[in-house]
């Protein structure tokens, strides 16, 4: 039969979700407990049916993408991607990623974002790895901290005053963190913490002056060593700071609470400074570096030049979109960037040229050029140019989205 596509109506949610959750691997259950994201932009999800049965998902959701210098572009979120496995191999993904990429232009949203359930799919489309995070596990008695504890306060909040600091101490953070995902209302209540990390713990630190600048949301889970006797494992769901201070001062709470064996930070930025707080920086074992967010340029102008640079310099790259043939994220473009702002043109004689996916893989700072280069993604036709190009894009710090979605 012919599968069609169309947007899902409300009354179709329960199977909607039920078939996202098969597509994921989930229980059916699963889908009830995220009805809130389905009543975001209803009218931006999608569902494939053959016959009355929903074969096929996907959505759009619109967020915002803060890009280094602190600019913040409207990007399509896209999500629950599920093609029923009775159905494989009959173009249906590919139907699906050609009416997002759509929609998302329709919506005036120069960039579209996703976070990959696996790793070898979204490439084909214009999609590349733009931020990653590392797995991080630290034993609690190997820890200790090289210097004092930072001044200020840190304090447990309970449930309400968490959802009133929180999200509040967020926004103030991604508006100026390159990388960074905003949060629907949707995402604090069904997102940021789930009960298989254990019992759910929030704490806050604050300056001296009595501001709020960090928190940290965390489960512990119950175990034992017959050796030592309790050794419960603590899991960071969510940290955020806005000065070192906060970091250095959550840490520390963190690796210092009692009856815990284990730390562990499934979603810590690759750049994160704790190795360098501890006395021994072979205490933070790095047990994987996963790709988080990976971005899909749709308009290489409005992308490029919303960002501001580390270097001054104008750099031309000639751009293949072989998903998008002809649209605003294929030419060749030249960039004239700094610290103060960018303006792209059409045109030039390339200097460095490569797929759509490898300047969205780069264009935030999380991978460089010449990495690329190395791994036969990008072409230097012009000496140097590899060189400048990482010097042009480098991003301080690195990007990191902090949402999942």
């Amino acid at each position: 039969m012919t599968v069609t596509f169309r947007v899902v109506a409300p009354e179709e949610y329960p199977a909607y979700g039920r078939a996202c959750a098969l597509g994921f691997g989930e229980s059916p259950t699963s889908a009830e407990q995220h009805a809130r994201w389905y009543a975001l932009d209803p009218e931006r999800v999608f569902a494939g049916f053959d016959g009355d049965d929903i074969v096929a998902t996907c959505r759009n959701y619109g967020l915002e993408l803060t890009v280094p210098g602190g600019a913040i572009l409207p990007a399509a979120g896209v999500s629950a991607v599920t093609v029923r496995a009775t159905h494989r191999r009959r173009g249906l993904l590919r139907t699906m990623m050609v009416d997002l990429l759509d929609d998302a232009v329709a919506h005036d949203e120069p960039v579209a974002m996703l976070t990959a359930s696996e790793g070898s799919i979204y490439e084909r489309f214009g999609f590349g790895i733009s931020t990653r995070h590392q797995v991080i596990e630290l034993r609690r008695h190997d820890v200790e901290f090289a210097r004092p504890p930072p001044p200020g306060r840190l304090r447990i909040l309970d449930a309400d005053e968490a959802a009133k600091v929180e999200p509040a101490l967020f926004d103030r953070v991604r508006r100026v963190y390159p990388g960074a995902v905003n949060r629907p209302d949707a995402w604090w209540s069904d997102e940021q913490y789930d009960s298989r990390f254990g019992s759910r713990v929030d704490v806050a630190f604050e300056s001296p002056d009595g501001v709020v600048d960090g928190y940290a949301c965390y489960g512990v889970h119950e175990g034992f060593d017959p050796a030592v006797g309790s050794a419960n494992r603590l899991t960071v769901r969510d940290l955020v700071a806005a000065t070192p201070d906060a970091l250095h001062g959550l840490w520390r709470y963190l690796c210092e609470v009692d009856l815990v064996g284990t730390i562990m930070d499934p979603g810590a930025p690759v750049d994160l400074p704790l190795p360098w707080l501890l006395a021994t920086n072979r205490a933070m074992r790095v047990k994987g570096v996963p790709d988080a967010v990976w971005t899909r340029i749709l308009d290489v102008p409005a992308t490029l030049g919303a960002r501001r640079y580390a270097a001054a310099d104008r750099l031309t790259i000639a751009v293949t979109d072989t998903f998008r043939p002809g649209g605003p994220a294929e030419g060749t473009f030249t960039l004239d960037g700094g610290p103060d702002g960018a303006a792209v043109t059409e045109g030039g004689e390339p200097e460095l040229a490569g797929d759509v996916s490898a300047l969205s893989a780069a264009w935030l700072g999380g991978v460089r050029f010449s990495t690329l280069a190395a791994a036969g993604l990008v072409e230097e036709r012009t000496a140097g140019a590899l060189r400048r190009a990482d010097q042009l894009f480098a991003s301080e710090p690195q990007p990191f989205p902090f949402t999942w979605f």
